[in-house]
């Protein structure tokens, strides 16, 4: 076995040989514990219970189906709990009976300890004791250099930094439940401060909905004056435009006009190809005319209804005089008159043939003519379109500054009416399911814990110094310890007779 290394039988005869020594490190820590506790001030607690729906009741406030829903919300909502702020609500809240009760009860609640080390500090000077009461406010400022700017006080209450040692805030695991705790000398006083925390946090968490809401109210407000001036400008150069151009809907206008643009297109399509026919058949004409050849040999001509009834008479009455001729003489009345008939017959036919070839001739200059008017129409219906397009495009970036102001406007509009019913909410998502009551019984000292946990600390703190002077000072407890120092077998020993 190594010299150093402690077993279970050495262990137990070490404590053997410093049982005095650990006995009495185990009496004087009862001492110490039993005097520090009997010193100690008897605190009592009052409990006071808050219950968090996370459903929010609020019809404005939509935080239940967001930052309520985060894990990190109750440990946030234990943080303001335990602000200053709320401690200094809870100090505006009191009344000037209640303020001497609770600063009694403070002084109450100092140890003999804690008046000892409050008094060696302020012997030697250090600043910043929270507990401490200044003297005179206009002396924090006193030693302000020229120049400089100091607020007038502090923005909390000494008092209010006071009480916040002894709140304690619990929540409960697994539940949406805060204990809010208050330990005073005074049991009434724990029982009101506890609920005027609980009040005071409540009223805190409603002004963290409606202080916000009434400063954006404000800057809305602000903002809406900016948006109701564009938007009645966007409307005024909206309506200034349309009455200079004389528009009333520029969308049905464009839409007549560009159906007569498209008629008088398929209109000149249709000229175009009765000029291109008349020409052509103009051209045919002067070449049979150039050829020198029969007009009745042109189509038109040919094929002409009349002509070919005419051509058919000329022949008939050319049949009747060769039947007439051989028998009767060239001055006989009939063959006279059938000599006329074919004379006039003649003529019918030449006028119609020209008829027709002075018809194809102004047909080809009226088409002529016709597509000539229709382009300058259709030049005239091109650029009217183009005008109104042009004015429905200027419309068009005016109806859409109109509509974007509109929409800002309307935006906000609704923004400011939700922040104004936010503003004016009177409910939150905390309640109270339990009012702090007065205690019957002290909470502190556990004189029954504090002899424990004395007892358990002397025991561990004897047998610690016995174990850290066995380590310096070796001695001989066994044959074993012999035998490990000299290294030597063991061949006996002498016991020590009892007297």
């Amino acid at each position: 076995m190594a010299t150093n290394e402690i077993n279970i039988e050495r262990f137990f005869l070490i404590l053997k040989m410093h049982m005095r020594l650990i006995l009495g490190v185990l009496a004087a820590t009862l001492l110490i514990t039993a005097a520090v506790t009997y010193q100690m001030p008897k605190m009592y607690m009052s409990t006071a219970s808050l219950n968090f729906d996370f459903s929010a009741n609020n019809p404005v406030d939509d935080r239940g189906r967001s930052v309520l829903s985060e894990d990190s919300y109750l440990t946030t909502q234990v943080g303001i709990l335990e602000s200053l702020n709320v401690a200094q609500e809870v100090v505006d809240s009191l009344s000037d009976y209640e303020r001497k009760r609770v600063i009694a009860s403070l002084e109450a609640g100092r140890s003999s300890i804690d008046k000892f080390i409050y008094s060696v500090r302020n012997f030697f000077k250090f600043d910043g004791d929270e507990d401490e009461q200044p003297a005179d406010g206009a002396a924090a400022g006193a030693s302000a250099e020229p120049g400089e700017s100091l607020p007038p006080h502090k923005p909390y209450d000494w008092l209010a930094q006071a009480i916040r040692g002894n709140l304690l805030i619990t929540p409960q695991m697994n539940s949406r439940i805060v204990e809010v705790s208050y330990f005073s000398t005074d049991p009434r006083i724990a029982a009101l401060m506890a609920d005027r925390f609980a009040r005071a946090y409540i009223d805190t968490n409603l002004k963290m909905v409606i202080d916000p809401a009434r400063k954006t109210k404000v800057w809305f407000d602000e903002q809406l004056k900016t948006l109701r001036n564009n938007l009645e400008a966007a409307q005024a150069k909206l309506t200034a435009y349309q009455q200079k151009e004389g528009i009333v809907s520029s969308d049905e206008r464009i839409d007549i006009e560009s159906t007569k643009l498209r008629g008088l297109a398929d209109q000149l399509v249709a000229a175009q190809e009765a000029t291109r026919n008349a020409e052509s058949e103009n051209r045919k004409l002067q070449e049979v005319l150039d050829r020198g050849a029969s007009l009745e040999t042109f189509e038109p001509v040919f094929s002409n209804a009349v002509v070919q009834k005419l051509k058919t008479d000329i022949r008939t009455i050319q049949g009747q005089l060769a039947e007439f001729s051989n028998s009767l003489g060239a001055n006989h009345p009939r063959i006279k008159r059938l000599n006329g008939e074919l004379s006039a017959a003649r003529v019918r036919l030449n006028n119609e043939i020209k008829t027709i070839t002075d018809g194809i001739k102004n047909a080809a200059d009226l088409s002529r003519e016709r597509e000539k008017s229709l382009e300058e129409a259709m030049d005239r219906q091109k650029a009217l379109v183009l005008k109104l397009k042009n004015e429905h495009d200027r419309i068009a970036v005016l109806l859409r500054d109109v509509d974007s102001a509109q929409a800002a406007y309307n935006a906000a509009l609704n923004q400011l009416n939700t922040t104004s019913m936010q503003s004016m909410v009177d409910q939150t998502n905390v309640s109270i399911i339990d009012n702090a009551s007065i205690p019957r019984n002290h909470a502190t000292p556990r004189v029954s814990q504090n002899i424990a946990l004395g007892f358990l600390g002397g025991l561990i703190l004897g047998v610690g110094i016995a174990l850290f002077m066995e380590i310096f000072i070796r001695r001989v407890h066994s044959e074993d310890d012999i035998m490990g120092e000299v290294g030597v077998p063991l061949l006996g020993y002498v016991r020590k007779l009892e007297a």
